[in-house]
């Protein structure tokens, strides 16, 4: 039983106990010992890179490049159409909802670039999980380019949860709090369309 809902209850799992961190207040100083390591790389270079690379995580590139996926698969394979839009729905509601049920304030020590709301968890990781995931997913079930599904997507997505620590919106524990969310709706899309029951 474990086994088959390994990809719901794992991420699950890994949520539940950054969260109890959280809420204990013992998740902040790992937090600002792992922003204070990797400040020490900030230069113009590498900002003007994490620019770039955070911007395959916003909504709007998302919603883009959610609408090309979708007109393919209508194409392609439209059984893949129901599971990939719940990933996508599950992903969309734990950031409208979990943000403000937390409702931890952004780092404020030297942020980057200009950003508003709330830092937990982070919306980035968890759709850039959920939808490059979900890609990763269908490439390697479907024999498509092994590339983008080892190389090219998982540097997307770790990338991008890196990009929101590096200039300064986020936590660590916010950006691994995201990852497990996303992959949390990624595992029931996969489980979904393997048609497996997720209760």
């Amino acid at each position: 039983m474990l086994k088959k809902y390994k990809e719901i209850w794992i991420p699950f799992s890994i949520f539940l106990f950054i969260m109890a961190l959280l809420l204990m207040n013992k998740i902040l100083p790992i937090d600002l010992w792992i922003y204070h390591q990797i400040s020490y790389l900030i230069c113009n270079p590498i900002t003007s890179i994490m620019k770039t690379i955070t911007f395959f995580g916003n909504t709007n590139t998302i919603f883009y490049l959610s609408i090309i996926l979708l007109i393919y698969l209508s194409l392609k394979k439209k059984k893949e159409i129901i599971p990939f839009l719940i990933t996508l729905f599950i992903s969309i509601l734990c950031i409208l909802y979990l943000k403000p049920i937390f409702a931890r304030p952004r780092p404020d020590i030297l942020r980057l670039i200009p950003i508003d709301g709330y830092s937990f968890p982070s919306g980035h990781s968890i759709i850039s999980a959920a939808f490059y995931g979900y890609l990763i997913t269908y490439l390697l079930e479907n024999k498509k380019p092994k590339y983008l599904a080892f190389f090219i997507f998982p540097i997307f997505i770790f990338g991008i949860g890196f990009s929101r620590i590096y200039l300064g919106v986020h936590y660590f524990s916010d950006v691994l709090a995201g990852y497990s969310v996303g992959f949390l709706a990624l595992g029931i899309g996969n489980l979904l369309r393997r048609k497996d029951k997720v209760l």
